[in-house]
């Protein structure tokens, strides 16, 4: 099975517990299944879609262009950044334009 891999942190007082760019942990390199992150980058894009669908139009304005930041976890989950507080370290940048 073809795997990616990806820069993961994990805490010393968790080993169970992995993220990415955790400050004070130490750094591990995982292999995600390549498998896995295109079901889940899949299902992001397809919800994302679902949501911007009833927005295309606003008044006299035509949406043209959709940006939206995401972040693999180290499980291969696809998970959308919600503030700019998280930041954009590792981030995976998705436009999608008509």
């Amino acid at each position: 099975m073809d795997s990616i891999p990806i820069l993961v942190s994990q805490l010393e007082q968790d080993p169970d517990t992995k993220g990415i760019f955790v400050p004070d942990a130490d750094v591990l390199l995982e292999r995600i299944p390549v498998e896995t992150l295109q079901e889940n980058l899949g299902k992001l894009c397809q919800q994302v879609g679902t949501v911007v669908s009833h927005a295309r139009k606003v008044g006299d304005f035509k949406l043209k262009e959709v940006t939206v930041q995401v972040e693999i976890t180290a499980e291969g989950g696809v998970e959308m950044i919600g503030t700019a507080k998280v930041g954009g370290k590792g981030a995976i940048t998705l436009t999608f334009a008509e």
